[in-house]
């Protein structure tokens, strides 16, 4: 399918899901594409007036393992937890941390852990009262990872598990356990030297779990995507390195035994991680880079946040485009998750709107009325005065015309020609 920039929406994507959508200018959008009558409708969750230019959203999770809470993070030192209600409703509560930008969030025994840019993991109590009075409770408690940190992210199947990646050697992939005071696990060891015994350049975008807290998966702005197993040894087990020029891996997501990755030059690739040697998936459809990936809970739909402005959904197996929408800003972070049955299901109709839809028909019926013109009563004697009265028009000139045009019409003998002479004589 050539790429377009028109809104799409697939016949066959019937699955309800809703979008949860950051931006390069801040805002933080919510779209349905499950809406029958508007699927490309946008509403804006954060207020639009406290934006300013740090205020771009650099990090967006869930924060729990039914989906009601969403961490935020932006380029500013200021995170926030937003709680979605039953009835589509929203609360918002914000965090201060001590350093900024935030490239990852999440949260673990009522703590919500940070990752900044410069190598810190930040955890700070939900708890704690924000007051002068208690400052010192709640100051964050600090982990030093390096100098400069790209991606932290947290295992869903163990939230304990937080690992992070960076720039250069010194930031690559690290592993910590949260239960145990934030003691470092696991670190990455590069690859052994090229052909010229130079250092392989090491640079960890971004990281992803694969099913489980043991394997995991990472991708470079050099164009490689390594897979590392903890318990076997430091180095990657398995991995793949692109010749192609520009080739920099920004986002990565894996499920099962895939591997997906977004390029900065908008290309969406599969990999599997029991063969490595190539990609297996093509997605297409992007005009711009890949700036986030997120699969849902069944790792069917694979949605895609592009800084063409466009939001995606494709289907993870037959690479279909399913659903395109433009965000109008840059789209930086999005997450995809499947409505409740709570929100499924038609609202009920109570007395208050039942006396609405009354008033409204009635009101509808008296216009209508109103409208319809009214059949006046007949009057014998006006009928039979417009019947006695003669026909205007009838004149004397009028009649003899019209008794000439009954007459027959007399015909003409017809010309004797030299021909018909001869053939008489």
């Amino acid at each position: 399918m050539k790429w377009t920039t028109a809104n799409i929406k697939h016949a066959n994507y019937t699955t309800k899901h809703e979008l949860f959508v950051g931006t390069h200018t801040g805002s933080f959008k919510h779209l349905l594409p499950a809406a029958d009558k508007n699927p490309y409708a946008q509403s804006n969750l954060s207020d639009l007036t406290t934006l300013d230019k740090e205020s771009r959203v650099t990090s967006l999770a869930f924060g729990n393992e039914a989906q009601t809470e969403i961490l935020l993070g932006r380029a500013k030192n200021s995170a926030e937890l937003h709680s979605l209600g039953r009835s589509g409703g929203i609360t918002t509560r914000s965090i201060n941390f001590t350093a900024a930008p935030i490239v990852g969030l999440a949260r673990y025994n009522n703590n919500l852990i940070a990752g900044i840019a410069n190598g810190q993991i930040q955890s700070v109590s939900l708890e704690a009262e924000q007051d002068a009075e208690d400052e010192e409770s709640s100051k964050p408690v600090v982990i030093n990872s390096g100098d400069h940190m790209d991606h932290l992210r947290q295992c869903q199947a163990a939230p304990h598990i937080v690992a992070t990646g960076g720039k250069a050697r010194q930031n690559n992939l690290k592993v910590y356990d949260l239960s145990a005071d934030g003691k470092q696990i696991f670190t990455s060891k590069n690859l052994p030297n090229d052909y010229l015994q130079l250092e392989v350049p090491v640079w960890d975008s971004d990281i992803g779990f694969v099913d489980g807290p043991n394997v995991l998966a990472t991708c470079s702005r050099h164009g490689y995507v390594r897979l590392y197993d903890t318990r076997k040894q430091r180095r990657p087990v398995t991995h793949f390195s692109s010749e192609e020029h520009g080739m920099s891996f920004a986002a990565l997501v894996a499920h099962g035994n895939y591997i997906y990755t977004g390029t900065t030059m908008g290309a969406l690739k599969a990999f599997d991680t029991r063969r490595m040697k190539t990609h297996v998936h093509t997605y297409k459809g992007f005009t711009g880079g890949i700036s986030d990936l997120h699969l849902d809970e069944t790792g069917r739909f694979l949605s895609s946040a592009s800084l063409d402005r466009y939001v995606r959904v494709h289907e993870a197996e037959s690479t279909v485009l399913l659903y395109q929408c433009y965000v109008k800003s840059k789209a930086t972070k999005v997450l995809i998750r499947e409505l409740s049955a709570e929100q499924q299901q038609p609202r009920q109709q109570t007395n208050d709107d039942a006396e609405e839809e009354d008033e409204e028909l009635n009101s509808q019926k008296h216009n209508k009325n109103k409208r319809k013109p009214q059949a006046t009563p007949l009057d014998a004697e006006y009928e039979d005065m417009f019947d006695q009265m003669p026909t205007v028009g009838d004149s004397d000139g009028e009649e003899a015309s019209e008794r000439q045009a009954m007459a027959p019409v007399k015909r003409k003998a017809p010309k004797q020609t030299l021909k018909t002479k001869k053939k008489k004589q």
